[in-house]
């Protein structure tokens, strides 16, 4: 097979941003920056857009001299707000989406550009996001870890690709529009849609690979339920959930779900055990979360 173009056709590399939100994760953004670093993509041809989504602490950027490094701020609070900056100041044809907390394989630009030459503007690429399992994890980092974000299937049986590793040319992002900036969860999902209405398809490029680690602690993982719970809820309001493809996947039934965590074979008892105690308290979060939002308060945002 034919090793991948990710020239056009003058035989230029492609110019490229990436457009990196960030809030509170200095460490996070260090080690993004210093995997792009070693990317196999010519620096010449890249800028990386890093946008500040009201950090605690400002965001501080070491000395790197490999490619072009711009930083903003986005006061509107929510990553969907951060990036739609990012890409208002954007100079390059092409734009790649990445989160502070990933970081890229080295041929991560390469083969995801390639990709999206491929199929000449009729597709977005949508790559693999790979959860790290820590050496010794949490019963929250298991759990994270088992459930995982499932790329290939969001992609290839729902139709939408996740924001932590997202490439698209920048006349398919005007054509599509900005992330909706009321939604703090799902975006990525309501985008998506909006892409498939205006005749763009997303692909899966399993050689296109950001890495994540599991959040390990509870109020995390309770956090981020809440946050998703909000943003399901303001989708059936859109009533982008149930169109087609696009639809969310029904919940496991309580039953389901210690099913699918048994089977995990690969843990010990104990261990599985221990994630659908996770598990148990995460449903209970969710469940607490929509009674509060149906009361009218004010969905989690961060």
């Amino acid at each position: 097979m034919a090793e991948k173009n990710y020239k056009d056709s003058s035989d230029t590399f492609l110019s490229v941003t990436i457009i990196i939100p960030v809030f509170n994760d200095q460490e996070g953004l260090n080690r993004c920056l210093q995997a792009i670093s070693l990317q196999t993509y010519p620096f010449n041809n890249l800028e990386v857009i890093i946008v500040d989504n009201g950090s605690k602490q400002p965001i501080i950027l070491e000395s790197l001299t490999t490619y072009e490094v711009k930083l903003i701020e986005c006061k509107t609070p929510g990553s969907y707000a951060a990036r739609n900056a990012g890409v208002k100041v954007a100079k390059n044809d092409i734009f790649c989406f990445i989160d502070a907390d990933c970081w890229p394989d080295k041929d991560w630009l390469k083969s995801s550009i390639a990709t999206l030459k491929i199929y000449d503007g009729k597709s977005i690429v949508g790559g693999e996001v790979k959860v790290i399992k820590p050496q010794k994890p949490t019963s929250v980092a298991l759990y994270q870890y088992i459930t995982g974000f499932d790329q290939k299937n969001n992609i290839k049986n729902k139709g939408f690709s996740v924001t932590a590793n997202l490439t698209c040319f920048r006349r398919q992002f005007k054509q599509v529009g900005f992330f909706s900036e009321t939604l703090f969860s799902g975006g990525d999902l309501e985008w998506s849609l909006r892409a498939s209405k205006n005749s763009l398809s997303i692909v899966y490029d399993s050689k296109s690979i950001v890495y994540t680690e599991p959040r390990t602690t509870l109020r995390s993982a309770i956090i981020q339920a809440r946050r998703v719970t909000a943003g399901r809820k303001v989708l059936r309001e859109l009533n982008v959930v149930h169109v087609s493809a696009y639809s969310l996947a029904k919940k496991r039934t309580p039953w389901q779900a210690i099913i699918f965590i048994f089977s995990k074979n690969e843990f010990s008892v104990f261990d599985r055990i221990r994630v659908i105690c996770v598990a148990s308290i995460i449903r209970a979060a969710e469940l607490l979360e929509t009674i509060k939002l149906a009361l009218g308060s004010k969905a989690e945002r961060r």
